[in-house]
C-alpha cells in the first residue's frame, strides 16, 4: 500500500485509535513479519476468493487481494450537545480534505446525523459550526472502522471544552494527571500525528513516569510502541492503561486490534469479553471479537458476535456484510450469505469488494447453492 511520503500512516481521532492497516504497514517493514502482516492485512476479497475456490465456484489461479487503499466508503456521524439539550437549528458540516481543502459540506438537521458517502480518499476532516457554538474540528482515517463513525460534541461559547462524563472516550486519570504529565502527553500525541514514533514514545515515558497510573499516555504509549514493532512492550502498556482506568475504552479496542493482528485470538478474546463487562452496549467490541473468533476457527460464534454488533448498531459500514458473508459461507449457509452479498452491494454499490462480490453471487446462483430471484446489477452511484 502507497503512502504520500511524509504523512503520518495514522490519523487520531476523539477515540484515537490505532488502525489494524496502518500497524501492518510498520510491520511489513520488518521482512520477519512479512507473512503475518500480509495473512493479517489480506482483504475480505482474499477470503472471498478462497472461500469460491473450495467451493470450485472460481479459477483456482486467481492471484489473493493484496494491500488496497480505501475506495468508495463512507463517514457517519452524529452531533450532539454535551448535556444532551436540542440542537440549534443552523449545523453545518463540513468535509475537508488535507490543508482544508472542501470537498463538501452539509446541513445537520434536528436528529444530528450526518452522511458523506463514496469517498476515495483515506483521511478527512470534519469541521462542525453552529451559532453560539464553538466550531469542532475532528480527523477521520477511513481506514478504521471505528473512526468513521464520530460522534461530535457542540461546546457552547464561553466554556472550556469538556468530553460528557458518560463518554466512554474519556479516562477518570485524565483528571487526576499533574500539569507536566498531561502537557508530555499532549507532545506525545502530536508526534504520534506527525508519524515521529520515537519521539512520541519518550515523550509519554516521560507522561507516565510522571503520572505512573495516566491511563490515556498508557494506551497511546501502546501504539507508538506497537509502531515501532515493540509488541510485548506495547501490550503491557495498553494492558496497564486497562489497568489504571477498567473503564476506559479506548483501550480495549486499541489492545483487542493488536492481539487480533498478532493472530493471538484467545487473548483477544479474554481482554473483549472483559471490556464487555463494562461495555456491554458497545458494538466496537462484539466486531473485534467477531474477528477474533474467525481468526480462531470458531465461526458460530464469529457469526453470533458480528449478529450483535450489528443490533447494536444497525448502521453498519458496508464492508461488515463482507466479512459475515465470509463467515456465513465457511458454514456453507449460502443463503444468508448470499443475502448479506446483496446487501453490501445496496450499501455500496461501487464499493473495493463489488466486483467480486457480484462474481461469487453468480456462481452461487448458476451452482444452485442459492434459491431466489436471479441476482439483480446494484445501480451505480451518480
Amino acid at each position: 500500500m502507497q503512502r504520500e511520503r511524509g504523512r503520518s500512516a495514522i490519523a487520531y481521532t476523539k477515540p484515537e485509535i490505532m488502525t489494524r492497516t496502518a500497524l501492518c504497514v510498520e510491520m511489513l517493514k520488518h521482512n520477519n513479519e512479512t507473512t503475518v502482516c500480509c495473512q493479517t492485512l489480506r482483504s475480505v476479497t482474499g477470503a472471498f476468493l478462497k472461500i469460491a475456490v473450495l467451493l470450485n465456484l472460481m479459477a483456482p489461479n486467481v492471484p489473493p487481494a493484496g494491500c488496497q487503499e480505501t475506495k468508495g466508503l463512507s463517514i457517519q456521524g452524529k452531533v450532539r450537545t454535551g448535556d444532551g439539550t436540542a440542537l440549534p437549528s443552523d449545523i453545518t458540516v463540513r468535509l475537508e480534505e488535507a490543508e482544508g481543502i472542501l470537498v463538501t459540506q452539509q446541513f445537520v438537521g434536528t436528529d444530528g446525523k450526518f452522511e458523506f458517502t463514496n469517498l476515495t480518499g483515506a483521511l478527512y476532516r470534519l469541521v462542525v459550526a453552529a451559532k453560539g457554538f464553538q466550531t469542532v474540528k475532528q480527523d477521520v482515517d477511513m481506514h478504521f472502522l471505528a473512526s468513521r463513525y464520530p460522534n461530535i460534541y457542540l461546546i457552547p461559547l464561553g466554556k472550556k471544552e469538556s468530553i460528557p462524563p458518560s463518554s466512554p472516550t474519556v479516562s477518570a486519570s485524565d483528571f487526576a494527571a499533574s500539569k507536566k504529565a498531561r502537557k508530555e502527553y499532549e507532545k506525545g500525541h502530536a508526534a504520534l500525528q506527525s508519524g515521529k514514533y520515537l519521539q512520541a514514545r519518550e515523550r509519554l515515558e516521560k507522561a507516565v513516569a510522571e503520572e505512573p497510573c495516566y491511563a490515556r499516555a498508557h494506551a497511546s504509549l501502546g501504539v507508538a510502541l506497537s509502531m515501532q514493532h515493540l509488541f510485548v512492550p506495547a501490550e503491557a502498556s495498553l494492558q496497564k492503561a486497562i489497568a489504571c482506568d477498567p473503564g476506559f475504552l479506548e483501550a480495549y479496542i486499541q489492545l483487542a486490534i493488536l492481539l487480533n493482528v498478532e493472530n493471538k485470538y484467545a487473548e483477544t478474546e479474554a481482554e473483549l469479553h472483559e471490556g464487555l463487562r463494562h461495555f456491554p452496549g458497545e458494538w466496537q467490541l462484539y466486531y473485534e471479537l467477531g474477528i477474533a473468533s474467525r481468526g480462531a476457527g470458531q465461526l458460530d460464534k464469529a457469526e453470533e458476535a458480528y449478529l450483535k454488533a450489528q443490533s447494536i448498531n444497525p448502521a453498519v459500514p458496508p464492508e461488515f456484510h463482507v466479512k459475515l458473508a465470509d463467515v456465513l459461507l465457511r458454514q456453507k449457509k449460502y443463503q444468508k450469505a448470499y443475502a448479506e452479498m446483496r446487501a453490501y452491494l445496496r450499501a455500496d454499490p461501487g464499493g473495493s469488494f463489488a466486483d467480486e462480490t457480484k462474481t461469487l453471487m453468480k456462481r452461487l446462483e448458476s451452482s444452485g447453492l442459492v434459491s431466489g430471484a436471479p441476482h439483480q446489477e446494484a445501480p451505480s452511484p451518480r
